[in-house]
């Protein structure tokens, strides 16, 4: 069922577009054709300060970064994460993220913390 790699999926922009990073602010002005200008995750930043906020703690609890506790979570999940790195300081950063392993009780607990989150329609639209 995995296949050759043993992965269920493939992560397309696991970082949201560089959003969970944590480097790319409210205030962010984007270059002439670049897409992000128009994405909901930076129309609406606002939508996602408690996503955020999450991140930036649980990050925190692990000794990572944003980024990096981000596609580990993807990779616990069983996920391949594909993140795009424009700058060679990102690509080191997102190859940190195999530094440690989120264990599945770690897992359950973001996710619990994220079913009670909100954030913008990107990722699910507001919790109700």
């Amino acid at each position: 069922m995995g296949g050759e790699l043993g992965a269920q999926f493939i992560a397309l922009s696991p970082l949201a577009n560089g959003l969970l990073t944590d480097t790319v602010g409210a205030n962010a002005s984007f270059g002439d054709g670049d897409y992000r200008a128009v994405m909901p995750q930076f129309r609406d930043y606002g939508a996602n300060a408690e996503l955020l906020a999450l991140v930036r703690r649980l990050a925190a609890v692990h000794d990572a970064t944003p980024a990096q506790l981000s596609l580990a979570w993807v990779m616990a999940k069983g996920a391949v994460p594909i993140p795009g790195s424009r700058k060679p300081e990102r690509l080191r950063e997102n190859l940190a993220a195999t530094d440690f392993v989120l264990t599945a009780d770690g897992v359950a607990d973001i996710d619990a913390a994220l079913d009670a989150t909100a954030m913008s329609e990107v990722f699910g639209g507001t919790k109700s």
